[in-house]
């Protein structure tokens, strides 16, 4: 148990299964930077992956066991990769540790002051957030996030002498592992089915998470979160009300993104930022509150946000022959319902919203509040759960979301084929059409394609 972590020591040799993932690059990363040698499989290679290699990184396409036969410290494995993973058996066979993704990611943090940012929507924008403003006020903080970012190493950085910033996901359960410094509550509402069959189950999670930070903040609409830190006397609440520590008193958005005027210690101060909606502006007003906290000047940290620059799949916008496309990671009917919002503001002609449900467990759970929240939309195209390990014999699948839909007044297709889909949206799209791509899964792969107009649509 090498300088307090519950694995082997570091520096080591260490061997990351599903390397390729945003949260595994991330950890692979920062397991660099701290001296070890890394190595990795995944079933394709990426853009982190080539990133992970340029540092010296070992990387192997496919999974097999002739990838771990060397000599290994200690291995990680993604939760996308079971525990029949031929690399994962002969490593446990071995008696090599194998240890989740989100356990090592804790201990890593526990070493140092972290600020978590954890919740059930806005966590990758609100840490990504707070990550660009502590370094463009020269705070020099370190960062895992669970998304591509403009900062340096892109998903992660051991940074300086600051705080970690680190995503603190609740999906696996690792999130009672963390002991952070500052935590940010950024919504609370139930999710993962998979693992929490009730709302009880995942609020103790959340409780023990609370009871191991040191100062919290939340928003005052939250009452769930309000009702969890009810006990705690360090709890700082962003909020319309009078009194909240930050207080919202505008918001507007508009083509470009948004503008809104909030007050803090008495100080009314306005912010801009590339992103529309309130959502957005709910995460901002986080991060502000918690770079103020690091010791960030309102100045320095207004002026760093007005030039944030999102984050990969977190409402991400292109052009191509006059047809804006946007993708979005919303996978949850309240993330979709505020992206909704979003698209509205931009008062597009004509709008095509295309989505791909994530776990047949959450479709089957949320299935009413899936069809509400595309309630207004004209035409919707769905394309096939995205599994993530689970298997479809919970008789839940994107024909019967479509038939929920339907019955809403939805006009909705379903696609067994992303290329038909493609295909389609190509040669029927016209200049002024915005195209959404809503979804966690291999939708992801549509963004770049879609051209309208262009030869062979």
């Amino acid at each position: 148990m090498g300088m307090g972590l519950p694995f082997a020591p570091i520096p080591a040799s260490v061997h990351l299964v599903g390397i390729g993932g945003v949260g595994m690059a991330g950890v692979a990363r920062l397991l660099q930077q701290m001296g070890c040698e890394i190595s990795g499989s995944d079933v394709a290679k990426n853009r982190l992956t080539a990133s992970l290699e340029a540092s010296g990184g070992t990387l192997f396409y496919g999974h097999r066991v002739a990838n771990v036969e060397r000599e290994i410290a200690w291995a990680v494995r993604t939760p996308a990769v079971s525990e029949w993973n031929p690399e994962v058996m002969n490593l446990r066979a071995r008696g090599v540790p194998v240890y989740s993704r989100g356990n090592v990611l804790a201990a890593l943090c526990n070493r140092r002051k972290t600020i978590a940012v954890a919740g059930a929507h806005g966590k990758t924008t609100t840490s990504a957030m707070l990550a660009w403003i502590l370094t463009h006020c020269g705070l020099e903080p370190g960062y895992v996030i669970g998304g591509e970012t403009a900062l340096p190493g892109w998903v992660a950085d051991l940074g300086g002498e600051g705080p970690l910033v680190v995503e603190a996901d609740e999906s696996d359960g690792t999130l009672v592992a963390y002991q952070p410094h500052t935590s940010i509550l950024t919504h609370l509402e139930w999710d993962h089915p998979e693992r929490f069959p009730t709302e009880e189950a995942l609020w103790k999670c959340y409780q023990r998470f609370i009871d191991q930070s040191g100062s919290i903040w939340i928003r005052g609409d939250d009452q769930c979160a309000r009702h969890l830190t009810q006990h705690r006397p360090d709890v700082n609440v962003v909020g319309l009300q009078p009194g909240c520590d930050l207080q919202l008193l505008q918001q507007r958005d508009h083509p470009d993104g948004q503008d809104f005027t909030f007050c803090v210690q008495g100080r009314r101060l306005q912010g801009a930022l590339t992103l529309p909606g309130l959502h957005n502006t709910w995460n901002a007003l986080m991060a502000l509150g918690a770079s103020f906290e690091e010791g960030a000047t309102p100045e320095q940290a207004l002026d760093a946000l007005s030039r944030f620059p999102s984050v990969a799949r977190r409402f991400q916008l292109r052009e191509s022959n006059g047809v804006w496309v946007v993708q979005d990671y919303a996978h949850h009917p309240t993330e979709i319902r505020a992206v909704m919002t979003s698209l509205a503001a931009r008062k597009a002609p004509r709008l095509r919203v295309v989505f791909q449900p994530h776990r047949y467990s959450r479709t089957l759970r949320l299935l009413k509040e899936f069809a509400d929240a595309f309630s207004g939309v004209s035409t919707l195209d769905l394309l096939p759960v995205y599994a993530a390990s689970e298997s479809p014999s919970l008789g839940v699948d994107s024909d019967v979301l479509a038939e929920a839909c339907r019955e809403r007044g939805i006009h909705t297709k379903c696609w067994h084929h992303p290329s038909s889909l493609l295909q389609e949206l190509n040669s029927t799209a016209v200049e002024g059409d915005l195209i959404a791509l809503l979804g966690a899964g291999d939708i992801v792969t549509l963004f770049e394609q879609i051209t309208p107009g262009s030869p062979g649509s």
